[in-house]
C-alpha cells in the first residue's frame, strides 16, 4: 500500500519515484529490481522511499491510480463506442506507462486496476444487476486483450483500425450453440 500524501514535497517525491521505478524496468525486469535502486535512481533516501511506499508494488499502484483517477473522470457518460476509442487513444497516449507494464511482465496490475474502475462507467443495459455485471465483465475482458495484443504488436494498426476490427468483431459474433 501506499501513503496518499497532500504535502507538496511527499508528492513530488512519490512521483520521482515512479519516475525511477519505470525507468529502470525499461531496463531491466521488474523481479530484478530493488528498493535500493530505486531509490538511488530517484536520488533519494531509503526512508523517504518507506515513507511513501510499503514495497516496489505499491510505486505502480500509485501510477496506476493516477491514470485511472484521469481515465475514469473521462470516460463517463461515454457511449461504449466512444469508450473503446478513448480507451485505445488513451492506451496510445500512456504508451511508455502500458509497454513498460507489459514488457516487465506485471501487465496482470493493468488489467486488476481496470477491472476494478470500468463496471462503473459502462453503460446501463440491463436492471439486472447481475446481468449488468457479466456483459460489462465480458466487454471488459475482450477490450483488454485487444489491448495486450496491440500493445505487444508496438501499435502496428492506427486507433482507427482497432475500433473497427473490434466493432466488426462484436457485429459477427460466433452464435453458441
Amino acid at each position: 500500500m501506499y501513503h496518499k500524501q497532500v504535502n507538496k514535497t511527499a508528492v513530488q517525491s512519490q512521483h520521482m519515484i515512479a519516475d525511477a521505478l519505470f525507468s529502470l524496468m525499461k531496463r531491466k525486469p521488474f523481479q530484478q529490481i530493488t528498493v535500493t535502486e530505486i531509490c538511488e535512481e530517484a536520488a533519494i533516501g531509503r526512508k523517504t522511499f518507506y515513507r511513501n511506499f510499503d514495497m516496489k508494488e505499491d510505486v505502480v499502484q500509485f501510477r496506476l491510480d493516477i491514470l485511472c483517477a484521469q481515465y475514469k473522470e473521462e470516460i463517463m457518460g461515454m457511449t461504449l463506442a466512444e469508450q473503446l476509442r478513448h480507451h485505445m487513444q488513451f492506451v496510445r497516449d500512456h504508451a511508455d506507462v502500458f509497454i513498460t507494464l507489459y514488457r516487465s511482465g506485471i501487465h496482470q496490475m493493468v488489467r486488476d486496476k481496470f477491472a476494478i474502475l470500468l463496471p462503473d462507467t459502462m453503460p446501463k443495459w440491463t436492471d439486472d444487476p447481475v446481468e449488468q455485471e457479466y456483459r460489462s465483465r465480458y466487454i471488459i475482458a475482450g477490450v483488454e486483450a485487444v489491448e495486450r495484443v496491440w500493445v505487444e504488436r508496438g501499435f502496428a494498426e492506427s486507433i482507427d483500425e482497432v475500433v473497427a476490427i473490434v466493432q466488426r468483431a462484436h457485429e459477427r459474433q460466433v452464435p453458441m450453440g
